[in-house]
């Protein structure tokens, strides 16, 4: 089944009972934060919190916020020789509403532009696909960082890292920086038309004018 928003699931068993598996999360997360300043550093890895049916994080930005970050919910499931963790990565739903407001105001602001006559189509067209551009770059940024992330959890619950070739994370890798390029070389083309003077009309020399 086809997806429209990224999300990956997988499940992680271990042999450790439910409450080490608890304890093991609950060292790497705090309470989360309404305000949490930027220059803080004195905090866990992650922000959220952990019950015996499951739990909730996300990871606490260093510097700047990272908008690709995934949400992480994890859902316990106990037997007799030990704890299965199923586990769901998201974007952020804050993430999620910006997009979708954002993109709802940009494409109605130059739709009516249109309609009204004060833009035309050309310009409206290269306009209306910088949003697209910008989704492209969100959802392989994404994918970078459940990467990242499946690593950080195989660490906290296993105690080890998840062994797996580093091709396909490199690739994409590859890929985002080919795409921020193209990005900025399509907005400076933009810009560079919209600044540049128009050509000065060639009139021909009243001599070979007509009469």
């Amino acid at each position: 089944m086809v997806h429209l928003l990224p999300r990956d699931r997988f499940v992680i068993q271990t042999s450790a009972p439910l409450q080490t598996v608890m304890e093991r999360l609950q060292a790497q997360i705090e309470p989360p934060k309404t305000f949490r300043s930027t220059y803080d550093l004195n905090h866990a890895p992650y922000e959220g919190s952990v019950t015996p049916s499951g739990f909730k994080m996300n990871r606490i930005p260093i510097g700047r916020p990272n908008a690709s970050e995934p949400y992480i919910k994890g859902r316990f499931e106990t037997f007799s020789g030990g704890t299965v963790i199923h586990l769901t990565l998201t974007p952020h739903p804050t993430v999620l509403i910006f997009v979708g407001f954002w993109s709802v105001f940009w494409y109605g602001l130059h739709l009516l532009l249109l309609s009204s006559g004060d833009m035309d189509y050309s310009a409206a067209q290269d306009r209306l696909v910088l949003p697209l551009i910008i989704l492209v770059i969100f959802w392989i940024s994404f994918w970078v960082e459940v990467e990242h992330t499946r690593n950080d959890l195989f660490r906290i619950i296993l105690r080890r890292r998840l062994t797996r070739q580093q091709t396909h994370a490199l690739m994409l890798n590859i890929l985002r920086g080919i795409i921020v390029i193209l990005g900025v070389a399509f907005s400076c083309s933009l810009i560079a038309e919209h600044l540049s003077p128009s050509p000065p009309s060639h009139q021909l020399p009243e001599i070979f004018q007509p009469r």
